[in-house]
């Protein structure tokens, strides 16, 4: 099977699908399966990843293209599109998607649309003034015709219906290698770096600093609850893509807390780990998510994790892995006194938990019949 992942960017500093696409394309080709993405660089768009055994095709942006658009991606699809089997498209508002998914229509590709978070209620109705227009235009039309949708979660599948575009919806998680995270580094530098962290327990919010992400009802949590945990300090480990890291860092002087919270911006992979090796827990109170890899991972480190029930996980409540609550101030604040008012075994035993979800239900190995069979199935039924 040949199939043809594209995305805006593999720029580690987009987070996400930056994290999620490599580890599938690399792991379909390991499967036997021949990959290639493409993918924006420069600007914005950054400098995209190298992945081991998939060719990434780079393509130049138009300069401050808000939209992706590129005059050499739009030339070439055509041709990329008649040499394989299956389009994936990984998010919405695109100007790849408009030729990409011209370019299928036109040679009876089928198109499989994985929507990234972009389809749950608070991201779709985000900018709906811009999105609407590119809607109207091609992206619709896109979801429409789409040989199939890929959700991440059940809960954003119950979303994709409910938009009534396509009820051709299939449900694969993204994944991890558990492998990845047993003998997690240690992070002597990043006390160093940061002395003030050293002789603490870490509450761990690790992401983008972004209002989806939750980090104003989670910072506000955390004035009501670190002052009381003398012991506790909240590392905030993201880039600032928004601007409020200055907003956010005057609120955390305001409430005299400013040696408590530590902003390290965007780590390293090695320094990701060893911060998830460091942290007794995880914070990360979203607003929208498909499926977060943030989550995913600590969870595959063993850390306990307290989320909000926009963050599609509902097995972390199942399984006792965790906290899962409204992403409003007192529901996060009173989860938080729970998990930091446990002993530190009870933590354990919980990050553990969580631990065995992962390698039951996400790990990669589990996964990656699922997307083969998905991308047999839509090729199939294309060629009948």
């Amino acid at each position: 099977m040949k199939i043809l992942q594209i995305t805006q960017s593999l720029d580690p500093s987009w987070g996400g699908i930056a994290r999620v696409l490599p580890m599938l394309a690399s792991t379909l080709t390991e499967a036997g399966d021949e990959c290639r993405i493409a993918v924006l660089e420069g600007g914005r768009y950054g400098t995209p990843q190298d992945v081991p055994g998939v060719e990434v095709l780079r393509f130049q942006a138009r300069s401050n293209a808000r939209l992706g658009r590129s005059e050499e991606f739009d030339r070439q699809i055509n041709d990329l599109v008649r040499t394989v089997d299956v389009i994936h498209l990984h998010g919405l508002w695109s100007g790849q998607n408009w030729s990409a998914g011209k370019a299928a229509r036109k040679a009876a590709r089928p198109l499989v649309m994985t929507a990234h978070n972009m389809m749950m209620p608070w991201a779709w109705k985000r900018s709906w003034w811009k999105k609407r227009p590119i809607g109207w235009l091609f992206e619709h039309k896109n979801l429409r015709t789409a040989a199939c949708l890929h959700a991440l979660a059940e809960g954003e599948a119950e979303h994709m219906r409910s938009l009534g575009f396509n009820r051709r919806i299939e449900m694969i998680a993204n994944g991890v290698h558990p492998a990845d995270f047993e003998n997690l580094p240690t992070a002597d530098a990043l006390e160093q770096r940061f002395p003030e962290t050293k002789d603490r327990r870490w509450v761990l919010f690790l992401g983008r600093i972004a209002e989806q992400k939750g980090i104003v009802p989670g910072m506000q949590a955390c004035f009501d609850t670190l002052a009381r945990g003398e012991d506790w300090h909240l590392i905030i480990a993201g880039p600032d893509e928004f601007g409020l890291k200055t907003m956010l860092e005057a609120a955390i002087r305001r409430k005299g807390l400013a040696d408590r919270v530590t902003f390290t911006d965007l780590l390293s992979h090695e320094d990701v780990l060893a911060c998830l090796g460091r942290s007794s827990l995880l914070l990360q109170p979203s607003l929208s998510e498909g499926l977060s890899m943030s989550i995913l991972e600590a969870m595959a480190a063993g850390l306990p994790v307290l989320i909000s029930d926009a963050c599609n996980m509902p097995e972390v409540r199942e399984h006792d892995a965790g906290r899962v609550v409204e992403p409003n101030r007192h529901s996060i604040a009173r989860a938080l006194r729970e998990l930091i008012g446990m002993s530190d075994d009870d933590r354990k035993a919980m990050g553990r938990r969580g631990r065995d979800l992962i390698e039951s239900n996400f790990d990669w190995s589990v996964l990656i019949p699922k997307y083969r069979r998905m991308y047999e199935g839509v090729q199939q039924k294309a060629s009948l």
